[in-house]
């Protein structure tokens, strides 16, 4: 349904947009940090801080496993499963 009226209005082909430029580094994440914070699209500004949010839960969880000595562990059960004989 395509209303130009609801500012929150987001058609495909600007969501196609959005993923391709989020998948190049750097520049992707510089893009992300602008459509989080700048703009008057609430839906497209609340996209993407839920994913800054994901983003840093998930970079917390990184380093609570790494001080609590989780990290051989980790890295040698996935060297188990790449380097199966």
């Amino acid at each position: 349904m395509n209303n130009d009226s609801d500012r929150n209005y987001i058609s495909i082909g600007s969501w196609m947009w959005m993923m391709f430029v989020t998948a190049i580094p750097i520049v992707g994440l510089i893009m992300m940090l602008i459509w989080a914070f700048t703009g008057e699209n609430e839906s497209r500004k609340n996209y993407f801080r839920a994913i800054f949010a994901w983003l840093l839960v998930c970079i917390a969880l990184i380093i609570v496993l790494a001080l609590l000595g989780a990290s051989p562990a980790i890295l040698k059960q996935i060297q188990s499963w790449t380097h199966k004989t």
